[in-house]
This record gives C-alpha cells, structure tokens and sequence, in this order.
C-alpha cells in the first residue's frame, strides 16, 4: 500500500514539474518568437508606409516567415522556460521539499526531459517539412509584390529608381495602371553605353513566375551613344526587359526552400559533378542538429534554474542570452571549418549539440548536481562568460 502511494506521488510530482516547466516554456517560445519578428519589423513597416504595400499582403509574408522563426526559437524557449520554471521551483524551495521527501534531483529531471521529447518531434516537423514550403510561398509572395508593386504602383511624374540600372518617367498613366502614357526612361545599365528613350506610350506586362517584367513602348526615339560616338533612332515597337530593385535573393530557389528529397537530390547531384554545394550540404545538417539542441538546451536550463542567483530573473535572463550566443557562435564556427573542408558537414554541425550536451550531462555525472556542485560551478562559469559577451552584445546593438 505504501509502495503504490509512493508511485502515486511520483506521478503526481512529475506533472507537477511538468506543468511548471511546460508553461514558462510557452510563454517564453512567444516571447522569443516576437522579439524575432521585432528584429523585422522595420522591413515590414517600410513596404506598408513607403512601398504602398497592402497590411494584408505584409501579413501573408510574416504567416508564411514564422514556421522559420519557430525552428530556431523552439529549442531556446526550451532553454528559458526550463530555466525559468525550476528557478521558480528552487526560489520557492520546492525543491528543497522534494528532495527531503527523497526525491533525487537526477528523479526531477525526468518530467523536464519528457517536454523536451514532446517538443523534439514538433520542432522537426517545422524544420524538415513545414518551413521550406514556406520559405517557398514566402519568395512567390515575395516576387508577387514587386511585380505588382512594378506594374499597378508607379507614380505619376515622378522618376522612378526602383529599377536595376534604370530611370523610368511618364506622364500618366490610364485607369488600369499598366498603360502609360509619354514615357521617358534613362537605361544606365551597360555604363560604357547609355541612352535616353522617349516614347508616346508604353505597356507594362509582368510575367508568370518571374520577377522581371516587360516594358512594350510603342512610337519613340532612342538617343544613345558613347564618348566617341551617337546614334538616334526611331522605333514603332520597342520591348525592354526591366528587373525590379531588391534586395532579397528571389531570383531562384536557395536551399532553405527545398524539401529534404530535394535537398538530397541536389547535394548528390553536386558531388556527381564533383563541386559539393556546401550551401545544401549545411543546410541539411542544420534541420537534423538544431532540433537535438532542445535535449541539452533543457538539462542546462534545469541545471542553471537550481542555481542561486543575485539579480533575480535578469541574472536567469543572462544565463540564457550567454548560451544562446555561445551556441550561434559554435554553429557559425561549424559553418567555416565545413566551408574550409577542415570536417565533414554532418561532424561540423553537430559541434554545438556535442559540446552542450557535454556541459549539460557533466553535473548529473557521480552525482555532483546532487551535492550542488555542477550547478554552482556551471552557474559561476557562465556568469564570467555574460560578464564577457553581454556588454559586447550592448555595444554591437548600439
């Protein structure tokens, strides 16, 4: 009978973890997720007040960016919840009283690797299934907009610079928006030879799954020539392929935006011909090694929430914007040494998840998390560590 209400304790306790973990860790995944949504923000707000895009358009293309966001801002959600809840627990001395009740803190830990095996399978599916497709419809919307932005948003007299190499002004423009009328257009774009083009009207036709569009002029002049020479002449139909001005790679598809059968392909298909696209070949590792970052990510949070804090919530703040930072640092140093062809992409890649999952197991080994070794020496370690980074971060931010 004893042994049955010990076990029903147990369960009880661990849902009780489970439930002070699970919910700071949803809070947080918000709160990281907005703060990388803040971070383009501007970008956003500029197409709805300056490019004259629709709020509806502008909020299709943050839809279509989030899966991305919540890929990377899952296992670091993991971390500050984590860290936050048991810190909650430990401040609370909760902890204290689960452990005088004979309960190992090794015991507590296995509700928090639970979630962290809950969220694992979720933040697999954004990374491999959800967020290339997309990253696909975010380019088609993407090239949507300037073309539509091309060909319905120019202003009357007013020269219009949003073209690669080119200056484009007319008069006015009929009531569908793509017929102008008395078109001027500087074409800068072979510098040896430039020329000005006038003509009485114009078409602007975009074209299916480009972003180029083309400009149909009809009864003109051309006036070009170069230093040494100028030419003149008259033209019933002229057609000028004009590219938008963007500063976004969406003239094809890029890695991110291949699913994994694709990815595959084209990383085979690369080594076949004997130039490896590194760019594919990281990106691949990527969606396997940052959704295994959420198991490390998740011990270490444990680990630095039994950590006695002199700032309250800021120092737990701290901790996490330390080891996200070192993490990055560690995926973008992976990044070079396969760049470099120092190491295999896979081994490369998976340099952060190893030395983490290194730090995150060593307190729980011959039972120094028990004794309140590993958390106070990992705790004074990573102080040092923000004492370091966070005031580099400050000045970078400005």
């Amino acid at each position: 009978m004893r042994a049955r209400m010990s076990q029903l304790r147990i369960k009880i306790l661990d849902l009780y973890v489970l439930r002070e973990v699970a919910i700071p860790v949803a809070l947080s995944l918000g709160v990281i997720t907005l703060a990388l949504i803040v971070a383009r923000l501007l970008k956003l707000v500029d197409l709805v007040v300056n490019q004259g895009v629709a709020l509806t358009s502008v909020l299709a293309l943050l839809g279509y960016l989030l899966p991305s966001l919540l890929a990377l801002s899952l296992p670091m959600a993991m971390l500050l919840g984590t860290l936050l809840g048991i810190g909650r627990l430990s401040s609370d001395c909760e902890i204290v009283a689960a452990r005088a009740c004979g309960v190992s803190l090794t015991r507590l830990a296995v509700p928090v690797v639970i979630l962290a095996a809950l969220v694992y399978p979720l933040d697999l599916l954004m990374t491999m299934k959800v967020a290339p497709s997309s990253n696909v419809r975010l380019r088609e919307q993407i090239v949507d907009l300037v073309r539509t932005r091309a060909t319905a948003g120019l202003p009357e007299k007013v020269f219009n610079r949003n073209f690669n190499g080119m200056v484009i002004y007319f008069d006015h423009a009929t009531q569908s928006g793509s017929s102008l009328v008395d078109v001027l257009i500087s074409d800068n774009r072979n510098p040896s030879s430039k020329s000005i083009i006038y003509a009485k009207k114009g078409v602007l036709i975009p074209r299916e799954h480009e972003l180029a569009v083309t400009l149909r002029l009809g009864d003109g002049w051309i006036f070009g020539g170069d230093r040494d020479s100028h030419h003149v002449a008259r033209f019933d139909t002229y057609d000028i392929n004009i590219i938008p001005s963007t500063g976004l790679p969406i003239n094809e598809a890029t890695p991110i935006e291949l699913s994994m059968a694709a990815l595959g392909a084209e990383i085979a298909k690369a080594r076949n011909t004997g130039k490896p696209d590194l760019l594919a070949e990281i990106e691949l590792a990527h969606r396997w090694t940052i959704p295994i970052a959420i198991f490390p990510f998740a011990l270490l949070g444990m680990t630095l929430g039994l950590t006695p804090v002199r700032g309250g919530h800021s120092e737990r703040y701290a901790f996490a914007l330390t080891m996200f930072f070192s993490y990055y640092v560690l995926m973008r140093m992976g990044e070079a040494l396969a760049e470099a062809h120092v190491l295999d992409t896979y081994v490369a890649a998976s340099i952060p998840d190893i030395l983490f999952t290194i730090l995150a197991v060593a307190p729980f080994i011959n039972s120094r998390i028990e004794r309140g070794e590993g958390a106070e020496r990992l705790g004074d370690r990573i102080r040092r560590w923000a004492g370091l980074i966070i005031p580099r971060l400050k000045g970078a931010l400005g």
